[in-house]
């Protein structure tokens, strides 16, 4: 039992927070914006700029590259572009947004409204559009697919697309998962890799465009803005770089690592994930099971390297403030000791199926969640073979041999090693 263990969990969980938080001091990754101050923005020189961004798009130092960017005289700012939560990041996740806003007298346009791919009219003007957003390396997270929107834009309105890259948190030689089955495209899963695809986001793009995975992909002018410094052995605590929260539920890189671990889970609302907690996707609750037998049911099942500590909590949701029943759980101080992030939330279900208290309110999931699971894991039938209490293993080897096939028809379109 991990139980033993618990009693180093706030020396481990402090020493992880702090990690998250400054990373290594002696890596020296430089992003795709650093890189592009570094060459004195000659890029877009003479270009009426269109920038993709949030609160995460900041250089080494701190400064928000909106502020960069608009007080440059090479080119001009022209528009300002926000992905879902908002160009601050403030806003909960799902709540869309159609104001226009203005920062520093630029407008700026939400894509997470009734526009989610860039449109002829907001474009207007716009010569180069540059998309700079830190992503969290799982394909439901929305960062990506307004990438993809907006280079399908790009392509069609004839606008070069340039793309500064930021490293993937989870590292880059991380694959899991199955592959998404494109019937279920959506704006939780845009483009055909997997959960953890291993792969920034520039990469991604330069995928997609050689792939053919958006409309008009070959016309588009596509330019990527490396980083320097970064490897794909490196998880985010490597890097050197600061954590800036990409949105409110990710406030720290653990969280970004518990996201990967439990939100595809998460959508199925039958545990807390922890969201609305002080500590979202680093915790499991429920109002069901006590707290000993959710600890029974996680020991046994998720990854022996986490430390699960009983502790119950209170969390907010749509529905209210509820008190749970619950463990948090402490990530150790090196990621890459965990076989998978991503199957043990899968094991953790199979496993509580077997109580009959659990067993009835899965029984009672709305449909509606049950098509947005299948959306967020990219898959058919994942929910019934939960339900049906058939064995999981079969579904991991497949997953298995398609992240192996999928490591192999990346390999042309990275530009790290």
């Amino acid at each position: 039992m991990r139980l033993k263990y618990v009693i180093f969990s706030a020396l481990l969980l402090i020493t992880a927070s702090r990690s998250s938080i400054v990373g290594d001091a002696h890596a020296q990754v430089s992003t795709g914006l650093d890189e592009l101050i570094a060459r004195h923005w000659a890029p877009l020189q003479g270009k009426n700029v269109g920038l993709i961004t949030n609160q995460t798009g900041r250089a080494r130092d701190g400064e928000f590259g909106d502020s960069l960017f608009a007080r440059q005289t090479s080119f001009h700012l022209v528009a300002l572009y926000a992905p879902e939560h908002g160009i601050m990041g403030d806003r909960p996740a799902g709540v869309p947004s159609d104001t226009i806003e203005r920062i520093m007298g630029v407008p700026v346009y939400s894509l997470y409204g009734r526009t989610r791919k860039p449109t002829k009219t907001i474009l207007r003007g716009v010569n180069a559009l540059v998309f700079d957003i830190q992503d969290i390396g799982v394909r439901p997270y929305t960062f990506l697919s307004t990438m993809v929107l907006a280079m399908e834009a790009a392509a069609e309105q004839g606008i070069p697309f340039f793309v500064l890259d930021r490293p993937n948190p989870l590292s880059g030689e991380r694959i899991e998962g199955n592959i998404l089955d494109t019937m279920l495209k959506s704006f939780v899963g845009q483009v055909p890799v997997p959960y953890l695809h291993g792969m920034t986001l520039g990469e991604i793009a330069t995928m997609a465009k050689a792939k053919g995975w958006f409309n008009k992909s070959a016309d588009l002018k596509l330019t990527v803005i490396p980083m320097r410094g970064w490897k794909r052995s490196m998880n985010w605590n490597e890097t050197g770089l600061a954590w800036t929260a990409p949105s409110p539920n990710i406030p720290s890189y653990a969280s970004a690592v518990g996201a990967a671990m439990f939100g595809a889970m998460g959508e199925l609302g039958v545990l807390s994930i922890g969201v609305g907690s002080d500590a979202p996707f680093l915790r499991l609750g429920s109002t069901l099971l006590t707290t000993g037998e959710l600890l029974r049911f996680a020991d046994s099942t998720l990854p022996r390297q986490l430390l699960l500590t009983p502790e119950d909590f209170t969390g907010s949701s749509s529905t209210g403030i509820k008190n749970y029943h619950g463990i948090k759980i402490g990530l150790p101080q090196n990621i890459e000791t965990i076989p998978s992030l991503y199957e043990g939330q899968y094991q953790l279900l199979e496993a509580m199926l077997t109580d009959t208290a659990f067993r009835t309110s899965f029984d009672e999931i709305a449909y509606s969640s049950q098509n947005m699971f299948a959306k967020v894991t990219g898959t058919h039938g994942l929910f019934d073979v939960l339900k049906h209490c058939e064995t999981l293993s079969p579904l991991f080897v497949q997953w298995h041999r398609e992240a192996e096939l999928f490591r192999q028809e990346r390999a042309p379109y990275l530009l790290y090693r």
